[in-house]
């Protein structure tokens, strides 16, 4: 009896254009670290991480975990632009699928259930 496949060949798996936006994140935010003129050793110590777990986020590294991106991102005034992943007004493919499965006519509260025949 032959399994199902599954979507990903293990636990740990990360799609190779994932793993190249993790590394784009961590290098934008070394770039942003630079452009501030700050110290790691600063924004580790506002982050409260390590070095080392600051240059595995840097790196793109997937085991590092949201909440540490979130406290770098604080580190470095950018967490705002974190609120616009996954938003919904920003979904265009949702909203355009949303809207194609909408109903031309939605009956409004107070219609009869019935329609009366104008005869």
């Amino acid at each position: 009896m032959q399994q199902a496949s599954k979507p990903y060949p293990h636990k740990g798996y990360i799609s190779e254009r994932s793993a190249e936006l993790m590394r784009g994140i961590g290098n934008g935010i070394e770039i942003a670290r630079i452009r501030r003129r700050l110290k790691i050793s600063t924004i580790c110590s506002r982050a409260g991480i390590t070095r080392q777990t600051y240059q595995r986020l840097r790196q793109g590294e997937a085991g590092v975990s949201l909440g540490v991106l979130m406290n770098v991102l604080s580190a470095i005034d950018l967490e705002e632009g974190m609120a616009s992943i996954a938003s919904p007004e920003l979904d265009q493919v949702g909203i355009t699928m949303s809207l194609a499965r909408e109903p031309d006519r939605i009956r409004t509260e107070g219609e009869p259930d019935v329609l009366e025949a104008d005869w």
